[in-house]
Order: structure tokens, then C-alpha cells, then sequence
């Protein structure tokens, strides 16, 4: 084996652990991060006056439902917190929550949901009719 080549072989590890470290472990991070964490997708709120339900349904997928799922649900009522609920898990990537809130017409409602890891989402401004 001559001298070049064993430069050559030396020069061609050196760029492949350069390769894997700049830019293939960061990749991998970042891609494991978005599995990880990520804020719910959608929250949609519906309210019914007869039964004082504010139903809300949140879209929140998760590769890793033990460990990162929909952790507190905040509702506000006319920008003041009337609840917030604590939850272990999440039934499906979908799912819909009913809670008993006493309101008027022209009461203002808004939900946050916040994952286990520390991700949120405000859903937009409900106005009773």
C-alpha cells in the first residue's frame, strides 16, 4: 500500500465524521425534537346554552402518547380563568372534552391546551349566542 493511499483512506474518515457529526446528528435531533414536542394542531370550541356545555374538541398526534400528550386545558371566560383541568393522557389524536361553564350572551370564551412538554395552543375567541 502506498503512502497516498493510506492519506487518502485517512482524509475519506475525516470527512465522513465530519459528515455524520455537522450534519446527520443534527438532523436526527431535530427531526426526534418535532416527535417529541409539538403544540396541539387545532382546537375548536362549541358551546351550548341550554346545557351550560362548552364542548372542546382538540387535535393533538403524538408518536409518544405515554409521554407527551395534552396536559392542562385553561378556559377563560371573558379573558378570566374560570378553570383549569389536569389530565394524565389523551383518549385518541382527536378528541373532545365537555365542561360546565356558565355563560351569557355575548360572553366571551377561549381555550388553551398545553401539552407535557410544554407546547400550548389558544384557540380562537368563542362568542356565545
Amino acid at each position: 500500500m502506498l503512502k497516498g493511499d493510506k492519506d487518502m483512506k485517512k482524509k475519506s474518515g475525516w470527512i465522513l465524521f465530519f459528515f455524520l457529526v455537522l450534519i446527520v446528528f443534527p438532523a436526527v435531533c431535530i427531526f426526534a425534537h418535532a416527535g417529541l414536542a409539538s403544540p396541539p394542531e387545532d382546537i375548536q370550541l362549541r358551546y351550548n346554552t341550554k346545557t351550560q356545555a362548552l364542548l372542546v374538541t382538540i387535535t393533538h398526534k403524538s408518536m409518544f402518547k405515554g409521554s407527551h400528550f395534552i396536559k392542562y386545558v385553561e378556559i377563560k371566560k371573558n379573558n378570566n380563568v374560570v378553570s383549569i383541568e389536569t389530565y394524565d393522557s389523551q383518549p385518541a389524536g382527536t378528541f373532545t372534552y365537555s365542561y360546565r361553564v356558565q355563560a351569557i350572551e355575548d360572553d366571551l370564551l377561549t381555550v388553551t391546551a398545553t401539552c407535557s412538554k410544554g407546547d400550548s395552543k389558544t384557540s380562537a375567541v368563542l362568542t356565545v349566542k
